[in-house]
């Protein structure tokens, strides 16, 4: 049964500085730990693993740029763009500044004729046969995918999605863009010179987010979203993965795989959406409630077109 949403205590849109560290901290402890492995047993098992979990981990700083867009990394509004560029979006060699323009624009109304999400990861034309969306998947896997993106990019093609184009970034913005991007890949790879391993820089980081990086967060927004129509109800054209498994620490990291619940409360923490999904559960669409992401491959794709 669907139904109003309900109202939520106000302890499930507290933000907890500490939670926010540690998440940052996390992810870069694995990271740190995927380069040490790595250089310590230069086998190809090693070097897959190292791939894949960095690929992973890369993923989920795009979900804590995405709550820093949101103002839910921190309380403190210049520190929560600080970190959100700093940890995450620098890394990435993306602007939070810019992603927050056009992912507010997506919030308004997803799966509109001009919503960022569904245009950048093109995910307005489903459902598509499975032999397109296996060609779809292995454009990202391949790397075209990150090059075709970055190609729109440059030529201006997304310019227009952002919910105000013509938003100027301040001085300061900029500056922090640039030297997060510049500061961050300087550090890794002069960590890496002085530690005897440079390549690594090249295999295990830029490799992984050219190709699987793109992998993981297409499976990501087909499932959040693809295959629905614009709606005034945002319960009934997202997805939701109940089900927390290795699959969930894959394509959902941060607790993002509750997207129903984030779409109809985005001021909450993604360490409260627990608890808002089963605040929500008696009014959540069952037909948008999945255990796993496989169901949804199959869901949003036809054997013949």
């Amino acid at each position: 049964m669907t139904g109003e949403k309900p109202a939520l205590p106000a302890e499930l849109f507290t933000i907890n500085p500490w939670r926010a560290s540690a998440a940052i901290a996390l992810d870069w402890a694995i990271i740190a730990a995927c380069f040490w492995a790595a250089a310590c047993w230069p086998v190809w098992p090693v070097y897959l693993a190292a791939a894949v979990l960095v690929a992973r981990t890369q993923l989920a700083l795009a979900v804590l740029m995405h709550e820093s867009a949101h103002g839910t990394l921190y309380a403190n509004r210049r520190l929560n763009d600080a970190a959100g560029q700093l940890f995450a979006a620098g890394p990435l060699m993306v602007s939070m500044f810019f992603y927050r323009y056009g992912h507010l624009k997506h919030h308004r109304a997803p799966m509109s004729a001009d919503d960022p999400v569904a245009l950048v990861f093109r995910i307005a034309d489903y459902p598509v046969t499975r032999r397109e969306l296996v060609r779809r998947l292995c454009r990202d896997l391949c790397g075209l995918s990150c090059f075709s993106g970055v190609y729109d990019v440059v030529a201006g093609k997304h310019r227009q999605l952002a919910l105000s184009p013509a938003a100027p970034a301040s001085a300061q913005q900029k500056w922090l863009v640039r030297t997060s991007i510049a500061g961050s890949h300087g550090l890794l790879l002069g960590t890496l010179c002085l530690t005897g391993h440079p390549l690594l820089y090249a295999g295990l980081w830029l490799l992984p987010a050219v190709t699987l990086l793109q992998l993981f967060a297409r499976i990501r927004a087909i499932t959040e979203h693809a295959g629905y129509p614009e709606a005034g109800d945002q319960m009934s054209n997202a997805r939701t993965v109940v089900r927390r498994s290795w699959q969930t620490f894959l394509f959902g990291p941060h607790c993002i795989h509750y997207h129903i619940e984030h779409h109809c409360h985005p001021r909450a923490p993604f360490y409260r959406l627990p608890k808002v999904h089963q605040a929500m559960l008696p009014v959540l669409p069952p037909a948008n409630l999945y255990r796993g992401y496989g169901r949804v491959l199959r869901d949003v794709s036809t054997r013949t077109g």
